[in-house]
C-alpha cells in the first residue's frame, strides 16, 4: 500500500507555493513541474500491471524527480539567510520528493515478474541513483537548517519521517536484490547510495538531539538510534570504500541501513516537540550561545564505560579535599571543538556542599587535565568550554596564601573566623609563602554513616574541619605554632580523649594525642594546641581504649568522614522480567551503605529483587578499586560476553557501579547443585575473595529434588543425572511448579525451540539479522525496538526477540516457520543446523555453530 495523502500528502495545490515554483535558477531547465510529476505518479499507481509504455513513463518520472533534486540543491546552496517561512517551503519540497520516491519504489514492485526481469537493470539502477540524490539533498538541507538554532525545525519531522519509511522499503525490495549485489557495478552503485545515507544519518542524529520525548521508553529508543547511527557512521567511514567488499558484506551493510531507517521511522514519529537546548547525550546539555550551538551539534557525550574508568582517570590530580561529584563523561566520536566557548550543563551526583566548597570541572585535552570554573544551577553543573575530550566535575576548597616573615603572623581563616594559627617570631628558617586551605567536612555524611554503619563509626565522637597548612620543602620549622580551632558538635565524655589527626603529604593519617589542648571558656567548643609539623590538621575526640588497642580503626573512621574511603555493600539481584523469557539474569551492584535503602527501593520498582541471603558484609572501597565477578557451581557465563563485562571499577560519584549479566546452566565438575557468584577485589598481586553468594538454583530449576544451599553441605545427588534445565518455576508455589513442569513438557517435544536452544541460536545470530528475522517471524516492530532499547548484551537482545516470537507454547509448525524465516533472511548456515537438530530431536549446542561462525565475514560489526 502507498502512503496515504491524508498522512502528510504532497498535493498539487500545496506545490504551487513551494520554493521550486517560486524561484527558478536561470541555468536550470526543468522538464516538467512537480504538479505534472504528481499526476504521472497517480496514473501509474492506479495500474494493476504496467505495460512497456508505462514502464518508459516510470523511467521518465524517475528522471524528472532527479532533476528536481538537482534544482533544489542549487537553491539551497545559493541561499545564505533562512527564515521560518523558507523552512516551511523547503520542507514542502522535501516532502514532495520523498513521497515521489516512496511511490516510485512501490510502483516498481507492482510490475509483474516477466516484464520486471526485462527492465530490471535499468529501473533498479535509476531508483538507486534517485535514492542517492534524495537522501543526500535531504541530509544537506537538514544540516544547513539545524545549524541555525533560531529556526523552527518542527516542519522537518514530516519529510524525514516519511523518507525513513521509504528507505526501509527501498532497502528491502531493491538493495538486497541478489543480482544487484552480485553484479560487477555493485560497489559503485552502493558507494553512491552509502554516501547519501551517511549525509542523511549525520543530520538525523543532530535532529534527534533537538527533539523532546516525554516518556522514558521513547528516550531510550532515541538513545538507541543515536548510538547506532554514530556506530554505523564511524564504521562506514573507516571502511575506505566498498570495492573490496564481498557480496555477503554488502548485504550485511544494507540490512544494517534498513534496520536503522526503520528504527528511526518509529522513533521520530513519537514526538513533535523540540528542546530549547541541544541534548548531547547522557544528560549533558549545550545551552548557549545559540548562534554557536550548531558547531558542536554533532558531538556525543557518553558516561565512561566501567572498564575504562581506571585508565582514563589515572592522569587526574586532585587537590587537598577535592572529590568527584559526577560521573566521567567522554566525547564519543568527533571531538568537542568550537571557536567560541559553549555553556554546558552536566548532571552531578549530589548538589549539597559545605558553604565554602567550590565546584570545578576538570576537562581533558590530550594528556592534560585542565581546571575550569563551574557553578551549580538547578541541580546541574554549568561550565564553559571550547575544546575537550572528556570531563568530570569535582568539589573542592579555595586556597589562601599569606607571607610569613621572621616577625611572626596570625592567620584567621576567611571561611571560619574561629580558626586561627599563630606563628611566633622566627617560626620559619626564612620568610616564605604559606598556603592555607580549610576543608569543611560534610556533616550530613558523618551523621548518615553513624546511623547506617554504627560498628565502624563509633570511636570518633566529634571532630573539627580540616585545615591544610603547606610551605616550601626547604623551610625549617624552628618554633611550634599555636592552632585555635572549634570542634563541631563537641561533647563532654570522660571515655574520650582529644587527638589531632594529621594528614601527611603521602595521604597517610597520623593520630597524635593532645590531652594538653586548652579549651576556650568563652566559646566552649574551641581548643588551642601546639603543633610543629604541618599539612592537614583536624582536632577531634576519640575513644581512649581504642587509642591504646586499635588506632587503625580510628584512622579508618576518619578516612570515611574525609571521603577518602566509602563503606559499601555488594548486592545481588535477579531480573524478574528476564525470568518471563526463561533467562536467569543477575544484577550485581556496589552501593554505598548510606544509600542502600534508597537504591533497593529504586531497583525493586525496576523489576529487580534481591536474592535472599546474598548481601555482602561491609566492604571498604576507594575510587578506582576494581571488583571482579566470577561464576562457579552449576551456572556459568554466557560464552559470547567478554570478560570485561564481569568487572566493576568503583567510582563513588557515579550511579553506574553495577553489572547485569545473564547466566546459563552447566554441569558442575564437583557435583554441586548450587550456583556460586564470587566477588574478588583486585590487589595488583593475588586477587582477594571478599564475598561469595550461594544461589539456590532449585528455585529456578525443575529437575531433581530440592537441595541444600550450604556450600559445604551440597553433594552430588544420586538420583539426578543428565541435563540441567533452567525454568521460571519456584518451589514456593505448588501451582507455579505444576505450570512450569507442564510448560517444560510442552517444549521437550520440540527441543530445538527450547529456551536453551534459542539462547544458543541467539549467540550465533548477528544482531542485525535478529532484527530482520524477527520481522520475518511477524514480531511487531514496536516490540523489537522496545527490546533493542533495553541496552542489553546482543546475545540477550537476540534471544528476547526470538522468545517474543516463540511464546509459551512451541510446536513443530514453528520449526518450519523459523526455517522459512531464516531462508528469507539468507541464513542457510543456520537452517542446516536447526534442521539437523530437529530431525535428531535434540537441543542446539554451541558446538553446532563453533565451526560455522567464520563462514560469513561481516563488513560492519553489529552495534
Amino acid at each position: 500500500m502507498g502512503i496515504s495523502e491524508s498522512a502528510g500528502a504532497y498535493t498539487p495545490r500545496s506545490l504551487n507555493s513551494s520554493i521550486l515554483n517560486r524561484k527558478l535558477d536561470p541555468g536550470a531547465k526543468v522538464k516538467s513541474d512537480v504538479e505534472r510529476l504528481w499526476k504521472i505518479r497517480c496514473s501509474l499507481y492506479k495500474k494493476e500491471k504496467l505495460t512497456k509504455e508505462e514502464i518508459t513513463l516510470l523511467r521518465s518520472l524517475i528522471s524528472d524527480t532527479l532533476d528536481l533534486t538537482g534544482r533544489l540543491r542549487i537553491l539551497v546552496r545559493e541561499n545564505e539567510d533562512f527564515t521560518n517561512q523558507e523552512v516551511e517551503t523547503y520542507c514542502r519540497d522535501m516532502n514532495g520528493l520523498q513521497l515521489l520516491f516512496n511511490n516510485i519504489v512501490e510502483i516498481w514492485q507492482k510490475v509483474p515478474d516477466p516484464e520486471k526481469s526485462k527492465h530490471k537493470d535499468e529501473i533498479v539502477s535509476d531508483v538507486m541513483e534517485l535514492s542517492t540524490d534524495v537522501t543526500s539533498i535531504v541530509g544537506e538541507i537538514l544540516l544547513v537548517l539545524l545549524q541555525r538554532f533560531h529556526l523552527n525545525i518542527v516542519p522537518l519531522l514530516k519529510p524525514l519521517h516519511g523518507l525513513f519509511y521509504g528507505l526501509g522499503l527501498h532497502v528491502k525490495f531493491n538493495c538486497l536484490d541478489k543480482d544487484l549485489i552480485n553484479s560487477n557495478s555493485a560497489a559503485g552503485i552502493f558507494s553512491g547510495f552509502l554516501s547519501g545515507v551517511l549525509q542523511l544519518f549525520r543530520s538525523a542524529k543532530i535532529l534527534l538531539k533537538r527533539l523532546k520525548f516525554e516518556d522514558d521508553a521513547s528516550v531510550a529508543k532515541k538513545k538507541l538510534v543515536q548510538t547506532n547511527i554514530a556506530s554505523f557512521v564511524s564504521d562506514a567511514t573507516v571502511s575506505h570504500g566498498l570495492h573490496s567488499f564481498s557480496a555477503d558484506e554488502l548485504r550485511d551493510m544494507m540490512i544494517r541501513i534498513g534496520n536503522l531507517c526503520t528504527d528511526s521511522f518509529y522513533t521520530i514519529g513519537k514526538t513533535s516537540a523540540t528542546l530549547d537546548y541541544i541534548d548531547l547525550g547522557d544528560g549533558v546539555h549545550a545551552v548557549s550561545p545559540l548562534e554557536s550551538l550548531g558547531s558542536i551539534s554533532h558531538v556525543d557525550f557518553v558516561q565512561c564505560p566501567i572498564e575504562s574508568r581506571s585508565l582514563l582517570m589515572s592522569g587526574i590530580q586532585l587537590n587537598d579535599g577535592q572529590h568527584y561529584v559526577s560521573d566521567i563523561f567522554l566525547v564519543n566520536g568527533n571531538a568537542f571543538h568550537s571557536q567560541e566557548k559553549i555553556t554546558l550543563r552536566a548532571p552531578i551526583h549530589h548538589s549539597s556542599f559545605p558553604a565554602s566548597a567550590t565546584v570545578r570541572v576538570k576537562t581533558k585535552s590530550g594528556d592534560k587535565w585542565i581546571d575550569v570554573d563551574g557553578d551549580i544551577i538547578a541541580g546541574k553543573c554549568e561550565f564553559r568550554a571550547s575544546y575537550m575530550e572528556a570531563f568530570v566535575v569535582v568539589a573542592g576548597y579555595r586556597p589562601y596564601h599569606r607571607e610569613i616573615t621572621p616577625a611572626g603572623f596570625t592567620y584567621m581563616s576567611d571561611d571560619d573566623s574561629r580558626i586561627r594559627i599563630n606563628f611566633p617570631q622566627n617560626c620559619f628558617s626564612r620568610p616564605c609563602i604559606v598556603q592555607f586551605r580549610l576543608i569543611q567536612l560534610n556533616r550530613n555524611r558523618i551523621f548518615s554513616y553513624k546511623e547506617t554503619c554504627p560498628d565502624e563509626c563509633k570511636y570518633i565522637t566529634c571532630i573539627s574541619d580540616v585545615i591544610f597548612i603547606k610551605h616550601d620543602d626547604d623551610v625549617i620549622i624552628n618554633e611550634p605554632a599555636l592552632v585555635h580551632m572549634p570542634i563541631i558538635n563537641d561533647t563532654d565524655d570522660y571515655e574520650t580523649e582529644l587527638v589531632v589527626f594529621r594528614k601527611r603529604e603521602d595521604g597517610e593519617v597520623e593520630l597524635i594525642p593532645r590531652p594538653s589542648a586548652m579549651r576556650c571558656e568563652s566559646t566552649g567548643n574551641c581548643y588551642t594546641f601546639q603543633i610543629d609539623r604541618f599539612c592537614g590538621l583536624a582536632l577531634g575526640k576519640a575513644n581512649k581504649r581504642q587509642l591504646k588497642k586499635n588506632r587503625r580503626a580510628i584512622i579508618d573512621e576518619f578516612n570515611l568522614y574525609y571521603e577518602t574511603e566509602h563503606i559499601c555493600t555488594a548486592i545481588t539481584m535477579l531480573d524478574k522480567s528476564s525470568l518471563q523469557s526463561g533467562v536467569v539474569k543477575f544484577w550485581t551492584e556496589v552501593v554505598e551503605n548510606r544509600f542502600l535503602k534508597r537504591i533497593l527501593r529504586m531497583r525493586m520498582k525496576e523489576g529487580l529483587y534481591e536474592v535472599p541471603g546474598s548481601r555482602s558484609p561491609h566492604i571498604r572501597m576507594k575510587d578506582y578499586d576494581v571488583i571482579r565477578i566470577d561464576l562457579d557451581g552449576n551456572m556459568g557465563k554466557i560464552r559470547s560476553l567478554s570478560s570485561d563485562h564481569y568487572f566493576i571499577s568503583y567510582l563513588s560519584s557515579s550511579n553506574q557501579n553495577y553489572r547485569s549479566f545473564p547466566v546459563e546452566p552447566r554441569r558442575d565438575p564437583r557435583g554441586r547443585n548450587i550456583g556460586v557468584i564470587n566477588y574478588y577485589r583486585e590487589s595488583g598481586q593475588e586477587d582477594v575473595c571478599i564475598h561469595l553468594v550461594a544461589v539456590d538454583t532449585e528455585r529456578f530449576l525443575i529437575s531433581g529434588p530440592r537441595l541444600p544451599t550450604s556450600h559445604s553441605e551440597a553433594k552430588p545427588p544420586s538420583s539426578q543425572t543428565g541435563r540441567v534445565t533452567w525454568s521460571r518455576g519456584s518451589h514456593r508455589s505448588s501451582r507455579s511448579v505444576r505450570s512450569t513442569i507442564a510448560y517444560r513438557s510442552m517444549f521437550e517435544d520440540v527441543p530445538v525451540l527450547s529456551h536453551q536452544s534459542l539462547l544458543v541460536l541467539a549467540g550465533a545470530l548477528p544482531l542485525e539479522y535478529a532484527t530482520t528475522l524477527g520481522v520475518a517471524l511477524r514480531v511487531p516492530y514496536e516490540d523489537i525496538l522496545d527490546i533493542k532499547a533495553l541496552d542489553q548484551p546482543p546475545v540477550i537482545t537476540n534471544f528476547e526477540i526470538l522468545w517474543k516470537w516463540r511464546g509459551k507454547i512451541a510446536s513443530l509448525e514453528m520449526v518450519d516457520a523459523l526455517v522459512s524465516a531464516l531462508r528469507e533472511v539468507k541464513q542457510k548456515r543456520l537452517i542446516d543446523v536447526i534442521m539437523l537438530a530437529s530431525s535428531e530431536k535434540r537441543h542446539l549446542k554451541h558446538s553446532d555453530f563453533s565451526h560455522r561462525h567464520n563462514c560469513v565475514q561481516f563488513a560492519v560489526a553489529p552495534s
